[in-house]
């Protein structure tokens, strides 16, 4: 699948999808209405709802629908990175749920004070992540940045996790939006 290939139902390449792909490829800068209009789109695209994803050792011992879940099971992806994320690794807060979790993640798009990069990520093609402090959203074994990936290919989000690191992602080979406003 070439980059780019995040296809609707219809066959086409989504607008803001494009848009993503033009500022990756640094084709053009997006005007303020384009950036919202990408946030938007990564905003409500989520986890793919279609999909599986192995649990593995990360989410594995999470206790899901009332058993515990094991490193081979099948789940939809919101839940295993839930589990690996907000409950095994507490870096969200004890008692949050998975509502709360993708919420949370959701709500990063919308924050004034989140920054913005898209990246190429090994074989899988561009990524655009959004990330800001974690400041409420901080577990007992958080960090001070928390952020959702959005993967151009698949149309959906790959991950959301809490990192320790300063966001400076320039030379870093990414090529950050900056912390530009959508007003």
């Amino acid at each position: 699948m070439r980059d780019g290939q995040a296809f609707a139902a219809g066959g086409a390449i989504s607008e803001a999808d494009r848009l993503i792909l033009e500022a990756a490829t640094g084709a053009r800068q997006l005007t303020a209405g384009e950036l919202r209009q990408v946030l938007e789109h990564v905003a409500w695209a989520g986890f793919h709802p279609a999909e599986l994803e192995r649990a593995r050792t990360t989410a594995a011992g999470g206790i899901w629908q009332g058993r515990a879940v094991r490193r081979n099971d099948f789940l939809p992806p919101d839940v295993v990175h839930y589990l690996r994320h907000a409950v095994k690794r507490q870096q969200w807060p004890p008692g949050t749920t998975l509502e709360e979790y993708v919420e949370s993640l959701r709500a990063l798009a919308h924050d004034p004070a989140r920054g913005v990069v898209v990246s190429r990520y090994q074989d899988f093609g561009w990524q655009l992540a959004v990330a800001r402090r974690s400041a409420l959203l901080r577990g007992p074994a958080g960090s001070a940045w928390v952020m959702v990936e959005y993967r151009v290919r698949i149309g959906h989000w790959v991950t959301g996790y809490q990192f320790e690191e300063d966001p400076d992602w320039a030379g870093r080979g990414r090529n950050g939006f900056g912390n530009q406003r959508a007003e």
